[in-house]
């Protein structure tokens, strides 16, 4: 929390990450809080997407992690992933209501509606949440391994954002060059980061996209912006008030090759 000054505020990262097997890994990764007062009623969605907000409020969310991920994680050539996830749909809530997910279906174009009791588990230990004053909530735990994830899922992702694909670091996920790689995942977190007075919340909206992809060309490992993403950096999202981007090269031997 330390990078946040103030109630409503967005941030943007990426990070590029040469791989030791000659791939390159890039994450995206979107922030934003959302302060709500549920006693009263008010939800100002200035910077926080307001489909989600409506989840949150009608189906009494309090945590909620959903990932899209196409392609495996090649642990031992890669390394760690920054968020492990089957490939799939994969989606943990924590929530007081029923029908959630019909409507988290709607929102991410997906084939959502299909989880039922057939392919939802309830969890005692397994998971915990990462948020703040889950109380009483029970959590369900479900996944769809065979779900595509293809471009109707990464369009409303991206419209969730506060300048969606228009400016700032979402203008380089473009879809043709996204799904021709060797992995890819994106993520949406909501989850509680503080409750300062009763039914006062400020949630936090975390949006990540991850992506493996061969960079390497007749033994050198050039890239660019645009060799990576077929495009480049246009404008910042003038909603931001962070974005940033890191080349992470700590852990990679051969980093005088990679220029």
């Amino acid at each position: 929390m330390g990078g946040y000054r103030g109630r409503n505020e967005s941030i943007e990262e990426l990070v590029i990450r040469p791989l030791h097997s000659g791939d390159t890994y890039a994450s995206f990764q979107f922030r934003t809080l959302w302060d709500t007062d549920f006693l009263r009623g008010i939800s100002h969605y200035l910077l926080f997407p307001k489909a989600l907000g409506q989840v949150i409020s009608k189906f009494s969310v309090r945590e909620l992690h959903i990932f899209f991920t196409q392609g495996y994680w090649r642990t031992m050539q890669w390394g760690q992933p920054f968020l492990p996830s089957p490939p799939g749909a994969e989606l943990w809530v924590w929530f007081q209501d029923t029908e959630l997910t019909n409507v988290l279906s709607g929102i991410f174009c997906a084939s959502l509606n299909f989880i039922d009791s057939t392919n939802t588990e309830q969890p005692s230990a397994s998971f915990k949440p990462l948020g703040v004053g889950n109380g009483k909530l029970f959590l369900r735990y479900a996944v769809l391994p065979r779900e595509i994830v293809c471009t109707e899922n990464l369009t409303p992702w991206k419209k969730l954002l506060p300048c969606g694909s228009k400016a700032g670091l979402a203008v380089l996920m473009k879809s043709e060059k996204l799904f021709h790689s060797s992995f890819h995942s994106q993520a949406l977190h909501i989850r509680p980061v503080c409750q300062p007075f009763y039914d006062t919340w400020l949630f936090q909206d975390w949006q990540c996209k991850s992506t493996a992809w061969d960079s390497s060309g007749q033994g050198k490992r050039e890239w660019s912006l645009f060799k990576m993403f077929s495009c480049t950096l246009t404008e910042a999202c003038p909603l931001a008030s962070s974005s940033k981007v890191y080349v992470d090269v700590t852990d990679n031997p051969q980093v005088s090759n990679f220029t």
